[in-house]
């Protein structure tokens, strides 16, 4: 099955390391997979390029069945996991939106519908909400046209820091005060401090010795999760570029604070996905409900 699967990607996508990622997986292991098929079958299937990979006459024949098998395979569990998951639900969410937003709100779904149990998972694998991997989903970014897709409200994209921080700001050359954070994952929410500051200040600011000097300053150290700089951040370390929705409990809180008027709209917005059958289920409409409620607060 998982020969079949990473077959199907890699056939998609045309290439190996976007079908590792899209299925969770390290290249090795798609190349591996590739090969156990190629091997069962007795000849290539794919032929890999630099420009990507592309599917042998006997790859090409091949691959209607693998998706029509695999697809009714998909659908016939969905159907049978859902009509065991009465009363519960299994939502995903990118680990940002999860850990700085959803989770310290969940508490109030719970209390307001006390017979349907949640199952939170962060990843940044997306789930297969066709087959049941999750009846939720909150993305970066919308989801496929057969998905039913909703914006949680406009991303605005600016600085954050500890108010002790903003408050020994000089008054130019604020960012060059204290480092810029980052985390590990960053690449996954494109919240990149250099493209932001070209977007700010344009090409020639952004090529200021100053600025070029501080982006590329190792001393405020990389994080392996967002949680972990946002906690840096809040304890005075340095800057965080983040979306709205991720600091909005901490701004209304008063543990950060804004410490320049600079900002730019995001070009990536948080959307609730979900399967238009599964939306069918009450404990499904509940949540979807609510969550837009709560987002439009």
């Amino acid at each position: 099955m998982t020969c079949l699967r990473v077959f199907a990607a890699v056939a998609e996508l045309r290439n190996f390391t976007r079908a590792a990622e899209a299925l969770g997986l390290t290249q090795t292991a798609v190349s591996h997979q590739i090969a156990q098929l190629e091997a069962f079958v007795g000849q290539p299937v794919l032929v890999r390029s630099r420009s990507g990979a592309s599917l042998t006459p006997l790859g090409q024949a091949l691959l209607p069945s693998v998706e029509g098998g695999l697809a009714l395979l998909r659908d016939g569990f969905a159907t049978a996991r859902r009509a065991g998951m009465t009363g519960r639900l299994v939502v995903q969410s990118t680990p940002e939106f999860g850990t700085q937003w959803l989770a310290p709100r969940l508490e109030r779904f719970l209390k307001a519908h006390p017979g349907i149990g949640v199952s939170l998972t962060m990843d940044y694998r997306r789930a297969d909400l066709r087959a049941g991997e999750a009846d939720i989903a909150i993305w970066l970014g919308g989801g496929s046209p057969d998905l039913d897709s909703r914006r949680l409200g406009l991303e605005e994209e600016f600085a954050v820091c500890a108010p002790a921080l903003a408050d020994r700001l000089p008054a130019t050359k604020a960012f060059g005060a204290a480092p810029l954070l980052r985390y590990r994952g960053g690449r996954h929410t494109v919240l990149d401090w250099e493209r932001w500051l070209v977007q700010i200040f344009g090409e020639p600011a952004a090529g200021e010795p100053w600025i070029r000097q501080h982006l590329a300053d190792p001393t405020g150290g990389e994080f392996d999760s967002f949680a972990e700089m946002m906690d840096a951040c809040r304890a005075g370390q340095g800057f965080a570029l983040v979306r709205s929705s991720l600091v909005a409990d901490d701004l209304t809180a008063g543990r950060l604070v804004r410490p320049v008027e600079e900002i730019t709209v995001s070009d990536l917005h948080h959307h609730l996905v979900l399967d238009r059958v599964a939306a069918q289920r009450p404990e499904v409409a509940a949540f979807r409900d609510w969550i837009i409620a709560e987002a439009g607060k």
